[in-house]
């Protein structure tokens, strides 16, 4: 399996590498948009309040490693059908998350890499650079734990041959993964109808692993423990992907 994450990488990092334009664009938008919000919050209450932009600025940079982790599936899977590649993928499962699990990653290397970096280095400027070093830990820590939710992506993809633009299955789900994935702002401050909806998805207690370790250099067991509890959505995507596939070959869709 690891050598068809490396070759799935290697191939996917050659086509991505000379995206230059969007990974500077993306490594920017984490840090603006918590200072936009630590600007508003001294326009209203007079003060600055640094352990909030710290808690938004690792939160917004989780949440673009978590839309690409649920939408990059997607759209590989629509440039797999368009290309004809599709039963390529069907081959076994273990191969399939193979084959996705690397493009996810280089997605992430070439995309939003540099945003990574540069959220380490401000938290290192600004709690020291232990933290710095924690953060960046915590992001590759990330990379594993964002499994579940492409397991999610997986559920969505299933759905591309039977649909034309899968912007239309990626958009609603990754702004319900914006408001209700806890990244952005504690789960607590949700309604409690909503709150227990958000503790559906597999994004609360990542984001709140990722936060303890680079802002709290801590971790919590039963936090882990969760997290592990939500590896059951890949192994849920992988079989519902077949299952879907399989419907589709029998209608002729593919």
């Amino acid at each position: 399996m690891l050598r068809g994450v490396a070759a799935s990488f290697y191939a996917a990092f050659r086509v991505l590498s000379r995206s230059y334009g969007t990974a500077i664009f993306v490594s920017i938008l984490p840090p603006l948009f918590a200072s936009m919000l630590l600007a508003g919050g001294w326009l209203f209450s007079g003060s600055m309040d640094l352990d909030k932009y710290l808690y938004q600025l690792v939160g917004s940079s989780l949440l673009v490693l978590i839309q690409i982790a649920m939408g990059e599936v997607v759209w590989t899977v629509r440039d797999y059908v368009r290309e004809g590649l599709y039963e390529y993928i069907l081959a076994s499962p273990s191969h399939m998350l193979a084959t996705l699990y690397g493009v996810f990653l280089a997605e992430v290397v070439v995309v939003s890499g540099l945003s990574l970096v540069l959220t380490a280095v401000i938290v290192g400027l600004l709690k020291g650079p232990i933290y710095g070093a924690a953060t960046a830990l915590a992001y590759i820590f990330a990379l594993i734990g964002a499994l579940p939710v492409l397991g999610i992506g997986l559920i969505l993809a299933s759905l591309v041959p039977f649909v034309r633009d899968p912007g239309v299955l990626v958009m609603p789900l990754g702004a319900l993964l914006t408001l209700l994935g806890g990244v952005i702002y504690p789960l607590s401050l949700l309604p409690p109808y909503l709150e227990a909806v958000a503790w559906l998805l597999p994004v609360a207690d990542l984001a709140d692993i990722v936060r303890n370790i680079a802002l709290g250099l801590r971790i919590q067991i039963g936090s882990l423990g969760l997290l592990g509890a939500y590896m059951l959505y890949t192994a849920v995507g992988l079989l519902i992907f077949q299952v879907i596939s399989a419907y589709a070959k029998r209608r002729g869709v593919l």
